[in-house]
């Protein structure tokens, strides 16, 4: 019964609220094609999970999801947003000698620069930036990785972190905030960055691969940060589960949930009949809905008739939500988090 008490004392809301929370905002993998294909000889294509595959959001995936958002308006006028979990730091190809990194403000590795595609985003209401990490990574893990002749091989070919992405290797880096990362402090770093580049302090966060271990919960607070991201997944590096009321304060932070999940991916199989589902269920419980969406969903630079099948799967969620419930709301998680603190909500 113990792991049934942070849904038992939620807090509960009047209002039917959706927010769609998308992870991985800003982070390179793959540089260019050509690491693909080095990738498919160094471990075969049949090896690939859809994380090799996933890129930095280019202007077109933006254009495109945009596109989406700016179909439809809620009672109030205001689009679908979505909530984007951006990475800070991404590993800097320009120097072979040491593991350092390029910051967010300082634009990307080879990749087109897609900052004036996020400000009009923002402008419009469409996307609204959060905290995701530094680097996304274990960066001790990293550090020690970055010695070995195959990490040599995977930088000359522009993606360094390319096994975490194979079949079989997906907890290879996993970890920025553990205890096993000596640089887990970073995430201050990432905070400050964030506000370099976005201009305001995000006051929430998720975890990088859902793991946050109990002692950096105070370097979290430090950052600036109010509210945890689906803490319903989210996990200590021991595989303990959080046990906090779900959107309340405990230990100087509000902890949210993720309740629902659009992921039209072969294996996966969240598709938006599904989410509608969850969304019931979400409502009926008097919470709001919020969407697990991650980039690679509409990352089309290697993939793009993967992105094309999830937006449309995205444009059906959003016209559905709309018809079943012409009353809802559309709100990204800082204006959650902000809700939550003012009390606006009982």
């Amino acid at each position: 019964m113990l792991k049934f008490l942070p849904h038992y004392l939620r807090k509960r809301f009047r209002k039917k609220f959706v927010v769609i929370e998308s992870d991985d905002w800003g982070l390179e993998r793959a540089i260019e094609d050509e690491s693909i294909d080095w990738a498919k000889r160094k471990y075969g294509e049949e090896n690939f999970t859809r994380w090799t595959l996933d890129a930095l959001e280019t202007k077109e995936d933006l254009k495109l999801l945009y596109q989406v958002l700016s179909s439809y308006k809620d009672d109030a006028g205001e689009f679908p947003v979505i909530t984007a979990n951006f990475i800070t730091h991404n590993i800097d190809y320009s120097n072979k000698e040491s593991l350092s990194f390029l910051p967010l403000s300082k634009g990307f590795n080879f990749s087109e620069n897609v900052h004036e595609s996020y400000r009009r985003g923002i402008a419009d209401g469409l996307m609204h930036p959060q905290l995701h990490g530094y680097s996304h990574y274990n960066i001790s893990e990293l550090n020690e990785y970055f010695k070995t002749e195959e990490s040599r091989e995977a930088f000359d070919n522009k993606f360094l972190t390319s096994r975490s992405t194979i079949r079989g290797n997906l907890a290879f880096l996993q970890g920025e905030l553990s205890e096993s990362n000596a640089e887990s402090s970073l995430i201050r770093i990432a905070a400050d960055e964030f506000e370099k580049t976005f201009g305001f302090r995000s006051k929430t966060i998720i975890p990088p691969t859902f793991i946050l271990d109990k002692k950096l919960i105070d370097d979290i607070k430090a950052s600036g940060v109010g509210l945890v991201q689906s803490s319903n997944r989210v996990t200590e590096s021991n595989k303990q589960r959080y046990n906090f009321p779900f959107f309340r304060k405990y230990k100087g932070l509000v902890w949210s949930i993720r309740n629902a999940r659009l992921d039209p991916c072969k294996g996966y199989d969240f598709y938006h009949e599904q989410c509608i589902e969850s969304i019931d269920k979400a409502f009926a419980n008097e919470s709001p809905a919020i969407i697990d969406f991650h980039r690679v969903n509409f990352s089309g630079r290697f993939n793009p008739a993967y992105r094309d099948r999830t937006l449309a799967e995205l444009d059906s969620l959003i016209r559905k939500i709309l018809l079943r419930w012409p009353d809802v709301t559309f709100i990204h998680s800082q204006k959650l988090f902000e809700l939550i603190w003012q009390q606006k909500t009982s």
